[in-house]
């Protein structure tokens, strides 16, 4: 088998009803890895209990949306980051990205078990805020994509405008959390490289050249014209 494996993280919701807590996957996600030429599969912590064992398997990783953030999450970049298999975070699969980068800057170098330990869903707030302005067609259909769409400003020497080969996208946006400017002051992990036309912060990518990490706050999966960036994690988790 040469088509490498790339485990799409689960969006998970809580419920003191054992029949409401649930996992779920967006399936748009799903059919532009299989069209980039990838082996999608489903990644699931039950009780948000992190293991890499799964991990394992995957030789590359999208982190999809979602409404909470959660250790398993952050613990999924930070494996991520230490065993350098490529990643791609779309909208809350972004902010967690972001998040790793602002605990890394508060608590330094840490182990899986340290982010099980001190965060917490309701600790987003440490890095992203509410916004305005970023989720005008709620609720979303996609027959009426145009109406959800922004500009987005990439730097010109980053692999995203290499990825597009220009340096502005015209994206959809389905969101009303942004990532907060303070967090990326330090530069640790990664740099940003892409923002929306208001100066929201938009998109990240890794530091180093050894690591392909790119976080994006729109939602590239919703049009096969962005198949390209799929098929650039596709790539990079083949040379793994």
């Amino acid at each position: 088998m040469n088509k490498p494996i790339i485990g799409i993280i689960s969006s998970r919701s809580e419920d003191s009803n054992p029949f409401l807590t649930k996992t779920s996957f967006n399936e748009t996600y799903v059919k532009r890895i299989i069209e980039a030429g990838g082996i999608p599969i489903g990644i699931i912590f039950p009780n948000d209990e992190f293991n890499t064992d799964v991990l394992d398997l995957c030789d590359g990783f999208v982190m999809q949306g979602g409404l909470n953030i959660y250790s398993s999450n952050i613990n999924t970049v930070h494996y991520a980051f230490l065993n350098k298999k490529p990643i791609l975070g779309i909208c809350m699969g972004f902010q967690t990205m972001a998040g790793y980068e602002y605990l890394r800057n508060r608590y330094g170098m840490f182990t899986y078990k340290d982010v099980s330990s001190f965060f917490k869903p309701k600790d987003e707030v440490d890095f992203i805020e509410k916004k305005t302005g970023h989720d005008e067609l709620n609720p979303f259909c996609l027959s009426k994509i145009e109406k959800s769409k922004h500009m987005v400003l990439l730097d010109k020497n980053s692999k995203l405008a290499n990825i597009f080969e220009k340096t502005y996208l015209n994206m959809p946006s389905v969101h009303s959390w942004c990532v907060k400017d303070d967090v990326f002051v330090k530069n640790t992990i990664y740099k940003v490289v892409g923002r929306s036309d208001d100066d929201n912060i938009e998109a990240i990518e890794s530091v180093t050249s050894n690591w392909w990490a790119i976080g994006v706050q729109f939602h590239p999966e919703l049009e096969e014209d962005n198949l390209d960036l799929f098929k650039s994690l596709v790539n990079e988790a083949k040379r793994r």
